[in-house]
């Protein structure tokens, strides 16, 4: 068995994928790089026409999605895996975007409308509890169909029956904030907004605020007096992590090239490590994953850092055990992205930060044979 996986050179956003032998994976699809740069990155990963089997979603930040519309025209989407939304989440997002001009409004409500007769959409349940990843909950991804609900830490295997070899396996797990939106709905309200129709009424800016030069103004200059200490304010109140990798042990092989240069896992005693943590904008915090995905802790390598390399988002406890790959996707030139203090706190644990940004040379990618 062998894997391909790329961390694509996105800059301010995030584009991960996997190219196993029989199937195309992506974990999200966003850029706040220049549109034209960011626009050829995303059409140059797959050849035209390509077949996606799995588009997940982590959450519905633009920089993570905003680049969706160039991979689906592109490419073909067989199925796409999203948090599932309930209608106050859904209404909120929609009533903010609208004012923040930030186009994704069918994807947010109408998402088989967005991608089209021919594309499952799955949706995953928010965690109801701090329950571990439980192994008897387990689901052949050919099987889900169009606009099925998932649990999260569902078990999604490739293949239908046990292998003397490791099979690969992918576990989403969609974390919902209680308290995200707080601080931005109690300066809302502060200011005679309404936040209950923010929730209720999903075209409440589109008729009290959107035609109110004043009000719009307002409306803007709240959301953006949120974005304290280089945190960009995030609104979605849940974010999707996925567990993309092997589920037992075997003895495994991964070679990395960055930058032009290629190097191997041989002299770190790591032959049972290739599994990778996608985190998108997760707050690590809040979210202890290693209790999370327990049962296949041993075999994680490659932890995505979150947020870009935020500080507010980052743990360093999460890397105690052992050593880990870290990709950080950020933008060239950034003042807050990523963290000095995450990159000194990924080094003092004996990791590996890789930044990926915009530029071509920093493209990551693992290689990785099931022996």
């Amino acid at each position: 068995m062998k894997i391909k996986r790329i961390f694509h050179p996105i800059g301010q956003g995030a584009f991960y994928s996997e190219r196993h032998e029989n199937l195309n994976i992506v974990y999200d699809c966003g850029s706040k790089t220049a549109k034209k740069v960011s626009d050829s990155i995303v059409q140059n990963a797959f050849t035209k026409d390509t077949t996606i089997d799995i588009l997940f979603i982590s959450h519905f930040d633009s920089d993570h999605v905003n680049k969706i519309s160039i991979l689906k025209q592109h490419t073909k989407i067989k199925k796409v895996i999203m948090p599932l939304l309930h209608d106050e989440q859904k209404n909120f997002l929609l009533n903010i975007f609208r004012i923040l001009n930030i186009n994704l409004l069918t994807l947010i409500q109408e998402p088989k409308k967005f991608f089209g007769e021919d594309t499952d959409i799955i949706f995953v349940k928010p965690a109801e509890d701090n329950m571990p990843i439980n192994d008897t909950n387990s689901r052949n991804i050919i099987d889900l169909k169009n606009k099925e609900e998932i649990e999260s830490g569902t078990i999604l295997t490739l293949n239908s029956s046990p292998s003397k070899k490791a099979n690969w396996i992918f576990i989403s797990y969609n974390f919902k904030y209680k308290d995200r939106n707080k601080d931005l709905e109690q300066k809302l309200l502060a200011n005679g907004f309404d936040v209950n129709r923010l929730k209720t009424d999903s075209n409440y800016t589109l008729h009290e605020i959107q035609n109110d030069v004043s009000n719009k103004k307002l409306f803007k200059k709240i959301y953006n007096s949120l974005k304290k200490d280089g945190n960009d304010t995030c609104i979605n109140e849940n974010s999707m992590i996925v567990y993309s990798g092997v589920d037992k042990k075997h003895e495994c092989q991964i070679n990395y090239t960055y930058d032009k240069y290629t190097f191997n896992n041989s002299k770190n005693n790591n032959k049972n490590r290739v599994s990778c943590i996608y985190t998108g904008d997760t707050d690590l915090t809040k979210v202890p994953i290693k209790a999370r995905f327990s049962i296949y802790w041993d075999y994680v390598n490659t932890i995505q850092i979150p947020h870009h390399g935020a500080e507010h988002n980052f743990e360093k406890s999460v890397l105690d055990d052992k050593y880990y790959i870290c990709p950080i996707s950020a933008r060239t030139n950034n003042k807050h992205h990523p963290s000095s203090k995450v990159i000194t706190s990924i080094i003092s644990k004996n990791s590996y930060p890789i930044l990926i940004t915009e530029n071509q040379q920093t493209e990551f990618i693992e290689e990785i044979t099931i022996l």
